[in-house]
């Protein structure tokens, strides 16, 4: 049996720290540290400025201080409760002295190739994280790139040979929960904005862009095509897509116009969310699709103030008028996961078909069990 030496400070000696950067000259030199409680080593040498200490952030988060040993500001990553990197001043004596007040508190000194030696899940992280569909894709990649999706498959593939079933079946709900949205991160939703001609459908869709993407005209049935714009939505990619208006009972006026009310209803029954533009005062013609989600809006509030049933949306592109709330709602249909359990995206999250396949096996095994 193997202990540490009594000068070892105690508790720490799992942890690595490595300098990252190569050596030499240089504006900003990285620091490496990783290891279970590493998280509670650099809390002890480094201030943040704010009131959250560095183990109340949550993973991802960046925090801006000061390195307490010798007073050089530096910034914090937390990529995870076991992987941090220090970003510093280059050079050579700086981060060996950051390096130095690391090893001093109980850290053991590492490679900087050990800090690529990533899991599956973690490469494949990796690879995806170029395409990832907005900001808030790109957070939950980069979790996964620091082992978090590695390490959960372990800990459930543990519980399950350790006959913790109960914890097991928890821990393969959750991962099945997060990969509905995990399997959509490179690719972004596709909402399609469908109504009657002139109902202000494309005034809605610059208005969610910030841009005049769509021609905006009085006349009926500008809009003959598909429209598709990319747009990001609280942080997630989307694409909106504005349609040929359809007019009611009275049928299209040319072949053209039949040709793109006919790709209209072919994009809402391919989205992953419809918009329902009704102008003040017109009564829904269409039903829904009971296998794609709809949003009801309201449009052109400022011209007639109309009545309106509940969960229905009343906009004014003129005032901006509940622009921000459609926005909201549509985010909130998509990734409804994001406000029902905030910390589950802030988790390991399943992204990949491979990782599915994974975790179906282990559910297997754990069906088996009981």
């Amino acid at each position: 049996m193997t202990t540490s030496s009594s000068s070892e400070p105690a508790g720490f000696q799992s942890i690595r720290a490595a300098i990252l950067t190569p050596s030499g000259r240089g504006a900003i030199a990285v620091i490496g540290v990783s290891g279970s409680g590493a998280v509670g080593l650099v809390g002890g040498l480094f201030a943040p400025r704010g009131p959250a200490s560095l183990d109340a952030r949550p993973d991802g988060a960046i925090a801006f201080g000061t390195w307490t040993p010798s007073g050089e500001e530096v910034v914090v990553v937390r990529h995870g409760r076991d992987r941090l990197e220090i970003h510093g001043h280059g050079g050579t004596a700086a981060p060996a002295a950051v390096l130095a007040s690391l090893l001093a508190a109980g850290a053991s000194p590492g490679r900087w190739q050990d800090w690529c030696d990533l899991g599956p899940c973690g490469r494949e992280a990796v690879e995806m994280l170029p395409a990832a569909a907005g900001p808030k894709a790109a957070r939950i990649l980069s979790r996964q790139a620091s082992g978090l999706l590695d390490r959960a498959f372990e800990q459930l593939a543990a519980a399950l040979a350790g006959g913790d079933l109960a914890s097991a079946g928890a821990m393969a709900e959750r991962l099945r929960a997060a990969s509905c949205v995990g399997l959509r991160l490179t690719e972004p939703w596709r909402v399609v904005v469908v109504g009657e001609v002139n109902a202000g459908k494309s005034s809605i869709v610059n208005a969610l862009l910030g841009h005049g993407r769509s021609i905006v005209s009085p006349m009926p049935g500008t809009t003959r095509d598909l429209v598709i714009a990319p747009a990001v939505l609280a942080g997630w990619a989307v694409e909106l897509v504005d349609t040929a208006g359809t007019r009611g009972d009275r049928g299209a006026d040319s072949a053209t116009e039949r040709e793109g009310i006919a790709r209209a209803a072919e994009a809402a029954r391919r989205a992953d969310l419809v918009v329902r533009v009704l102008p003040p005062g017109a009564v829904p013609t269409a039903a829904p699709r009971p296998d794609v989600p709809e949003l009801i809006v309201r449009s052109k509030a400022d011209l007639a103030a109309a009545s309106h049933s509940a969960g229905e949306l009343v906009t004014s592109v003129a005032t901006g008028l509940g622009i921000e709330a459609l926005a909201d709602a549509i985010v909130a249909r998509l990734v409804p996961e994001e406000t029902a359990d905030p910390a589950l995206l802030a988790g390991p999250v399943p992204f990949t078909p491979r990782q599915i396949e994974i975790l179906e096996r282990l559910a297997v095994a754990h069906t088996d069990h009981t």
